[in-house]
């Protein structure tokens, strides 16, 4: 969602609208969200790679399902479905499993004990 379609709503148009690029900021972005659900999901999949353990992308369902509920209630977007898409969910899911991978291999989510 662009920042005039927030104060302007009558501007916005669903056709313009990205929702797996929108739906993955706001996992990142919304401090409760990203601290309760986002960062703990990554933190058990740096263990599980860090053990050598294949990861598929489809395990973050749970978690895309989650946000986008969250998602939904934060900003009742007119038009949007009341469950995500399959489609969606998976490219959601493999962009996810994309990004923090290599996160990952760049050292985030090290946790210093």
């Amino acid at each position: 969602m662009r920042i005039d379609e927030l104060f302007n709503p009558d501007n916005f148009q669903l056709e313009d609208f990205d929702l797996k690029d929108d739906l993955i900021f706001f996992m990142n972005t919304e401090p409760n969200f990203y601290r309760k659900a986002y960062y703990p999901t990554m933190c058990t999949f740096k263990e599980y790679h860090d053990k050598g353990k294949n990861i598929n992308p489809l395990s973050f369902k749970t978690l895309v399902e989650k946000a986008y509920k969250e998602y939904k209630k934060e900003f009742p977007v007119e038009g949007l479905e009341n469950d995500i898409s399959k489609e969606i969910c998976e490219e959601i899911c493999a962009e996810i499993h994309k990004i923090e991978l290599e996160n990952i291999k760049q050292g985030h989510y090290n946790i210093e004990k």
